[in-house]
């Protein structure tokens, strides 16, 4: 009885807290899209806060739109899963760019000079964005993308979690990295790329986050986290951060299980 009204109240208080700062807006949303945020899962809706730490789950055939703070617009459609770190200063440097580190997915991204760039992170590579438009697919051995206009980087994974070598590529060019593969470009996107990419990502990313500027949307909590969901993070370049997260849930046995196997 006591484990029981242990982890419920250490459910219903993770609930509560605000676990980091607003780093963005969601503007555009349709399907099934929800976020965890510290260690339980919520419904996201339009105009809803994102913060920092959040991690993004979008469905099958869903979108969601995420207008940052620090100016760059992204759009993650699904299947697709995504951590948001929003842009400041960690460990007294300066503040260095957005990021989002998607494990799978899809994602559009807007970024314009002379705001903050946007690194958008995957297993297998990662694309940063100062003044450009570019659309990223993202799986667990390769990274594609293709460089609407302006210019970006493909950077190729280093030892130990670290930035690799780094690729620029100009607008209307298109690059892959894989793990069996070395990197490639081409002059254009390859048509099996624009036969597999969301058809609304052939349109300009609408900016809307000044409709949401005053009302604020209360997210209700749906359920806790549990550890096949937590297992991918724990084993992510942010094991420590989750590991540290997920203290709250120890108090759970079903949980607490896996994790001392």
């Amino acid at each position: 009885m006591k484990t029981t009204w242990l982890s419920g109240c250490c459910f219903f208080l993770a609930s509560a807290l605000c676990y980091g700062a607003d780093v963005g807006v969601v503007t555009v949303l349709d399907g099934n899209v929800r976020v965890l945020r510290a260690v339980s899962w919520y419904k996201l809706v339009e105009g809803a806060r994102v913060q920092d730490s959040d991690v993004i789950d979008v469905a099958d055939r869903a979108q969601v739109q995420v207008e940052l703070v620090a100016g760059p617009i992204v759009n993650i459609t699904g299947p697709a899963e995504a951590l948001v770190v929003g842009a400041g200063t960690r460990e007294g440097k300066q503040p260095g760019p957005a990021e989002i580190y998607l494990t799978h997915g899809w994602v559009k991204l807007a970024a314009k000079a002379p705001g903050v760039a946007l690194r958008v992170r995957s297993p297998a590579g990662t694309i940063v964005a100062g003044d450009a438009i570019a659309v990223m697919h993202a799986e667990a051995e390769a990274v594609e993308t293709f460089v609407e206009s302006g210019s970006a980087k493909l950077i190729e994974p280093g030892k130990a979690g670290a930035d690799g070598t780094a690729h620029d590529v100009k607008g209307g060019n298109f690059a892959i990295r894989a793990s069996d593969r070395p990197f490639g470009t081409a002059g254009a996107a390859p048509q099996k790329f624009v036969a597999a990419m969301p058809r609304h990502f052939r349109d300009p990313l609408p900016a809307r986050a000044a409709q949401y500027q005053v009302a604020r949307v209360q997210l209700v909590a749906d359920r806790p986290i549990n550890y096949v969901e937590a297992e991918p993070w724990l084993a992510s370049p942010y094991r420590r951060a989750f590991v540290k997260r997920l203290q709250p849930r120890l108090a759970d046995p079903e949980f607490r299980g896996p994790v001392m196997a």
